[in-house]
C-alpha cells in the first residue's frame, strides 16, 4: 500500500511538472500559429505545442530552463518540446543568455490580464532591494521589443503598475493591432 501512495505521488509530480509553461511568447511579428490560433505575445508554450511562422514573420521566446532567449524567423515549423523548441522546419533560431530574473518576470501574467478588477494598493516607497531589481531588468534605450516586454512585466511583479503602464503604452504605440497590449496599456 506504501508503494501505492508513493508512486501515485510520483505521478502527481510529474503531471504536476509537465503542466509548467517551459516559456513565454514576448514578441511576434507578421503572422505565427501556436497550434490552430494566432501566437500572441504574453503566451505561454507548453510541451506538445507547434507552431508555425509564416514567411517574412518572427517570433521571439523566453525559455525558462538555462534562461534563454530564442528567436525564429518564418517559415518555420516548431515543436515545444520539455527539452527545448525543436526546429521542424525552416532555420535554427537565434539564442542568447539573459538573466535569471529577466526570465522570471516572464512566468507569471500581469494580474490585470489574469482578472477583471483591478485592485487598489495603497501608495508604498520602494524598497532598496526592489529598487536595485528595477534597475536590473531595465534594458538599455536602444534593446529589442521583447527585452521592453520583460521589463514591463517585471515593473508589474514589483507592484509598480504605473510605470508599467509608461511602459506598455509605448509598446502598444509599436504593436496598434496587439489587443493584450493595448489592455495592458489602459
Amino acid at each position: 500500500m506504501k508503494n501505492l501512495f508513493l508512486g501515485l505521488a510520483l505521478m502527481t509530480s510529474a503531471i504536476a511538472l509537465a503542466a509548467e509553461p517551459l516559456g513565454m511568447v514576448i514578441d511576434v511579428q507578421g503572422n505565427a500559429m501556436l497550434g490552430k490560433s494566432r501566437a500572441e505575445m504574453l503566451s505561454y508554450l507548453n510541451a506538445g505545442d507547434e507552431v508555425q511562422i509564416s514567411s517574412g514573420a518572427s517570433m521571439t521566446v523566453t525559455w525558462y530552463a538555462g534562461s534563454k532567449e530564442l528567436k525564429f524567423s518564418g517559415p518555420a515549423r516548431l515543436k515545444v518540446e520539455p527539452g527545448g523548441i525543436r526546429v521542424v522546419q525552416g532555420r535554427a533560431g537565434q539564442e542568447r543568455a539573459i538573466a535569471d530574473e529577466k526570465v522570471a518576470a516572464t512566468r507569471k501574467l500581469p494580474q490585470r490580464l489574469s482578472q477583471a478588477a483591478v485592485s487598489m494598493r495603497g501608495l508604498k516607497p520602494m524598497t532598496p532591494e526592489q529598487e536595485a531589481q528595477r534597475e536590473r531588468l531595465r534594458p538599455a534605450d536602444n534593446a529589442p521589443f521583447g527585452d521592453w516586454v520583460v521589463y514591463a512585466m517585471g515593473l508589474e511583479q514589483l507592484g509598480l503598475t504605473g510605470e508599467a503602464k509608461n511602459i506598455w503604452r509605448k509598446l502598444a504605440a509599436q504593436r496598434p493591432d496587439d489587443s493584450k497590449l493595448r489592455k495592458l496599456a489602459e
